[in-house]
């Protein structure tokens, strides 16, 4: 398994809080099944402490593979990022036990 970044930044129309508010349920339900592969996940916030992007660190196989994955997540479905970020990435700060050895 590889690590993968997820950097999304929320569409500038002023409907992301709107579109994130009601699809927030449906995104959650959706990545409770990757619960075990992502390492680390939440809201990027603006000045103001809003929300107005996520990250995501995720264990997957291949980089497809974490494609497909936001690619169907309900926020995605629904519009909610203006852009989209996916790299390997390699944990390498206060990196974890459970990760093989660099």
């Amino acid at each position: 398994m590889k690590l993968f970044s997820v950097y999304r930044l929320d569409r500038q129309d002023g409907q992301a809080a709107v579109v994130r508010a009601e699809t927030r349920p449906l995104h959650r339900a959706y990545m409770d099944q990757f619960a075990a592969r992502v390492r680390l996940g939440g809201p990027v916030l603006d000045e103001a402490g809003q929300a107005c992007g996520g990250l995501m660190v995720i264990e997957a196989e291949n980089l497809q593979a974490v494609h497909e994955m936001v690619r169907n997540d309900p926020f995605e479905k629904a519009g909610l990022s203006a852009q989209i970020d996916i790299r390997e990435f390699r944990w390498q700060t206060r990196r974890p036990d459970d990760l093989p050895p660099l």
